[in-house]
């Protein structure tokens, strides 16, 4: 709606005032090509190396801190079709977690994974239905080039230790107790610092949920949702990186290559 009304977002995409205006069945016949296609990885890889080339996006001795968050489905309540069948979206699943208050909240749609850097910049994201736990996306957010990977103790496992010993990363991945074996004191006050720098990948999902108004899909089908997400992140690395620029006053962000 903002290209409609606005003449500076229409100059900012290049549009003249002779030439038409897409419409949202253009935006949805572009979106289904990238669906289509699988392109979005690509296309936020190239954002990332072009943040990169303005020394915005810091590759060498970047940190990774990895989270996730349920969202709901588009359509995740009761209810039948005509033909008897359940109108839930069927690639979603049920995300069911203890809150802060320690009780039990269930969610039927879907998880996004991320990997973010100190700064908050986007290197890697996942969308899985809601019922696959947070360690089993583990091996699609680790970069490999990090020099550390932070993560709540959802994560905490011997293979994971052993993994990032393999890779020469640096292991600040909280602890959990059990029972009969609670965190020792030196544990907690580890978890305490690795919490200081890992609620920073929380952020991320405070903007996809509070200004994006992501915390429900708006399609049914986990490639369309994957997409969607996807676009998601593009948008939070440019518009990160916009600031960035600002801050630093440069007026706009130069492509390269």
């Amino acid at each position: 709606m903002s290209l409609y009304r606005d003449l500076l977002f229409g100059k900012f995409c290049h549009f003249e005032l002779s030439m038409g205006t897409p419409d949202a069945t253009t935006l949805g016949r572009f979106r289904t090509q990238l669906v289509k296609h699988d392109l979005w990885e690509l296309l936020l890889g190239e954002i990332n190396r072009q943040l990169e080339a303005q020394n915005i996006i810091m590759r060498e001795g970047r940190i990774n801190i990895i989270d996730a968050t349920p969202v709901e489905a588009a359509q995740s309540g009761p209810g039948k079709t005509k033909g008897g069948e359940s109108k839930q979206d069927k690639d979603a699943g049920w995300h069911v977690k203890n809150d802060a208050k320690g009780h039990l909240k269930s969610t039927y749609g879907y998880s996004i994974h991320t990997g973010v850097d100190e700064d908050g910049f986007i290197h890697c994201q996942s969308v899985s239905e809601g019922s696959v736990h947070d360690s089993k996306m583990t091996d699609k957010l680790i970069l490999g080039d990090e020099v550390a990977l932070y993560a709540d103790a959802a994560y905490s496992s011997q293979k994971l230790r052993d993994k990032l010993k393999g890779f020469g990363i640096k292991d600040q991945v909280q602890r959990k107790g059990y029972r009969g074996n609670p965190l020792s004191k030196q544990d907690k006050q580890r978890n305490k610092l690795i919490a200081l720098t890992r609620s920073g990948g929380e952020r991320l999902f405070a903007t996809y949920k509070r200004h994006y108004g992501l915390a429900r899909t708006r399609f049914l089908g986990l490639a369309k949702n994957i997409t969607f997400y996807g676009l998601a992140a593009m948008a939070v690395n440019i518009r990160k990186g916009a600031k960035f620029l600002e801050q630093m006053g440069l007026s706009e962000l130069e492509t390269t290559g």
